[in-house]
């Protein structure tokens, strides 16, 4: 804020305070009656979200037992099961039915039939990636430890076993990340009457989470806290919340209330559903004053772009003469090694035909604006700024450098970098070309596979403008004459950075390079017309 200015109008000053206590005021008075108003719209809304997730629930597991007791009743498991699991040709049909059952219903996490031993003979996994596999016998676990075997082994003619909801585990491991699952069994029976094991079903319960709005949660009847986190992975955890047998509220604090409903999902199996209701309180009244309070506002406004159209014009001023005084700075690096011409304006003017080229690809085109554009060929000329801190005998040494000089030009990068760091946390400069100019200055020497430097960075752990910039440095290197070097070709430049695709530069600008390129001959030949 530019307070200087404030300063040299105090009648502005005295004008915005009496129009923010009025205000004010307004924002008080209406601003309760508003909220009460609007927290009863919300209750009843919470209520309607209730009801709607109880239906999905119910709607979820309403297939569950007759899926079960569908697969248990098949001709192939009834002639599995009477074989004593030894005939091959029925456990080939049972696996290939379950198998397009579980491709069909991708709910459901594995189907499994587990003998009387406890031991897994047939397992079909759906796995996260939606693909469904058939788990090789060399796969299979003894699960005669696991509590839901124990307890549906028990069990007698076409009863079933429901688990609680609880996490998936892998030879004994919970499974990571978190898969909470409920399973359903009942036991196998031959002909004779004999029990041979257990045809049990694990249900996705993360497929449930998904299909209930992002501040809905689950609490078990165990009293687990279950609930899909923004990356969508899931959040497992005791609870510390208690919830009566019915539908009701919990006022977490003054600005925080729990909206919850009981389901039974399954026979004899309840949870509780709730919505997390944050209450909008005054940013809500003050979205809704706007109106009765146009006057007020429009006054307001009306002395804000006036000032703000003051404060711009010399905004502008001031980001002039330091973009000014930055490639000065820039250009002293330049004028130590007169060899390198006019490759501060090329690479600027390669990066813009660059980006502006990726910028077309929609995986870069809300990264890659106009602003961004801009930044970067403000910001490009500051890269070679660390050569301030190399010896002559070095940077103009015409042959080539040994082990100890490479070593030592390489360190412009570090140097470059801190005092553009130190620049921008002495004055806390916000502007994006300064962070865009350090990042490039800094990482221009890495490459794509990580064997770059100064820190060997990989891939997309490169900065966008670095990766951009690396590729326009490097046609310019190879464009240019130096004392060690020819210059060589545009053909052979394209060539060199095709080549080095996915190795020194990242693939997706080298593509964007390549539809471009012949931008890039046009600007080296600009140059070397103008040095004519």
């Amino acid at each position: 804020m530019n307070w200087k200015l404030i300063k040299q109008n105090k009648t502005f000053l005295s004008i915005i305070i009496i129009l923010f206590i009025i205000f004010g005021l307004v924002l008080y008075f209406g601003g309760n009656q508003i909220y009460e108003e609007d927290a009863k719209r919300q209750h009843e809304n919470e209520v309607h979200q209730l009801l709607s997730a109880k239906e999905t629930i119910e709607i979820f597991f309403s297939d569950f037992g007759h899926d079960l007791f569908f697969l248990k009743d098949i001709p192939s498991t009834k002639g599995y099961v009477d074989s004593d699991f030894k005939s091959i040709k029925y456990r080939d049909e049972v696996k290939e039915v379950f198998y397009g059952f579980a491709k069909s219903y991708q709910q459901y996490y594995k189907i499994r039939i587990i003998d009387s031993s406890g031991y897994e003979i047939v397992r079909i996994d759906n796995k996260r990636d939606d693909t469904t596999v058939i788990v090789p016998d060399s796969d299979l676990q003894d699960k005669k430890n696991q509590y839901y075997f124990q307890e549906a082994i028990k069990l007698d003619v076409d009863q079933t076993y429901i688990s609680p909801i609880d996490l998936n585990t892998e030879q004994g491991e919970a499974e990571i990340p978190y898969l909470p699952m409920i399973r359903l069994a009942t036991p196998l029976f031959d002909s004779q009457g004999k029990k041979k094991g257990i045809l049990i079903l694990n249900l996705y319960f993360s497929k449930l989470l998904e299909l209930l709005p992002e501040n809905m949660f689950i609490q078990t009847e165990e009293g687990n806290l279950i609930s899909l986190k923004p990356d969508k992975s899931i959040n497992f955890s005791k609870s510390n919340y208690d919830f009566s047998d019915h539908s009701d509220r919990l006022n977490i604090s003054d600005v925080q209330t729990f909206h919850y409903a009981t389901v039974e999902f399954l026979p004899g199996k309840r949870m509780f559903v709730v919505i997390d209701h944050s209450h909008p309180l005054l940013k809500m009244a003050l979205q809704k004053l706007i109106l009765s309070s146009i006057l007020l506002l429009v006054l307001f406004l009306c002395l804000i772009l006036i000032v703000g159209y003051i404060s711009i014009l010399r905004f502008r001023e001031l980001i002039g003469a330091q973009k000014a005084i930055i490639f000065s700075l820039a250009g002293l690096t330049e004028g130590r090694d007169p060899e390198t011409g006019h490759h501060l304006e090329r690479t600027g003017n390669y990066s813009v035909v660059l980006a502006k080229q990726l910028s077309k690809d929609k995986k870069y085109r809300k990264l890659i604006t106009n602003e961004f554009i801009e930044d970067l060929y403000d910001a490009a000329p500051l890269h070679d700024i660390g050569k301030v801190g190399i010896r002559d005998a070095i940077l103009l040494k015409e042959s080539k450098l040994t082990n100890e000089e490479y070593e030592e030009i390489k360190k412009h990068v570090k140097i470059g970098k801190q005092i553009l760091q130190n620049t921008i946390d002495k004055f806390k400069l916000k502007q994006l070309f300064f962070i865009m100019g350090r990042n490039i200055c800094a990482y221009h020497h890495e490459k794509y596979n990580g064997k770059g430097y100064p820190e060997g960075l990989k891939g997309q752990e490169i900065p966008l403008e670095a990766r951009i910039f690396t590729l326009c440095d490097a046609y310019d290197a190879i464009r240019s004459k130096r004392p060690y070097k020819n210059e060589l070709s545009h053909e052979e430049a394209v060539k060199r950075i095709k080549s080095d695709s996915g190795e020194h530069f990242d693939p997706d600008i080298v593509d964007a390079f390549l539809k471009c390129e012949k931008e890039f001959l046009k600007i080296d030949n600009a140059y070397k017309d103008y040095n004519i």
